[in-house]
């Protein structure tokens, strides 16, 4: 199961050379009702779609694969998979109840999605948190160290345990979302790529 997603590091590391807006850093506050205003219309987000990449590192191993990743209300798929459909793995959660199911056949089911990861895939992906995370938003009622761009947008997030990077966003229409993310924690380090948002 580690080797799950040890594949498309060069193709991601290319993906990430790539022209895209970059986010100016400015202060640590933003406007009140600026970022009052951003934050209250992104928290109204419910449902998703999203498809990328996702590279992750610990201290004993790393890769990437493709990720796809349907958000509807508190449910959730998240599929992950090589070239060609390989080593496929997918997370389909709601609250209190997880499952993982490899593209051999087997399944395997937990109380969340981290302890899920931990046990069988040997990383702690913090998808509970990155629910918001991938929104620009931090995790409510939690404390958090935020910084801000000159747009009123996070661009550092300080949050149990994990330094979030909002490296760039992208227009959706509707939204400015994130759409290349870096999440690192003494234990971890995640990059997520976003080629398409489809939020409503």
């Amino acid at each position: 199961m580690k080797h799950i997603i040890f594949i498309f590091g060069l193709m991601l590391t290319l993906a990430s050379c790539s022209t895209t807006k970059s986010v100016t850093t400015g202060s640590t506050t933003a406007p009140k009702e600026t970022w009052a205003t951003r934050e209250a219309a992104l928290s109204q987000i419910k449902s998703w779609q999203i498809n990328g990449k996702i590279a992750v590192q610990n201290t004993k191993d790393a890769g990437s694969a493709s990720l796809d990743w349907f958000q509807s209300s508190q449910r959730y798929i998240i599929s992950l998979q090589g070239p060609l459909g390989s080593h496929a793995m997918k997370l389909t959660g709601s609250p209190g109840q997880v499952t993982l199911q490899t593209s051999d056949g087997k399944s395997y089911r937990a109380a969340s999605a981290e302890q899920l990861l931990a046990k069988q895939w040997g990383f702690h992906l913090p998808v509970s948190n990155m629910n918001y995370w991938v929104r620009g938003l931090p995790v409510p009622n939690v404390a958090a160290n935020t910084h801000f761009d000159d747009a009123g947008r996070l661009s550092t997030l300080v949050q149990q345990g994990y330094r979030v990077e909002f490296l760039s966003y992208t227009n959706t229409g509707r939204w400015s979302l994130p759409d290349k993310i870096s999440i690192t924690s003494p234990d971890i380090h995640v990059k997520m790529i976003v080629y398409r948002w489809n939020a409503g």
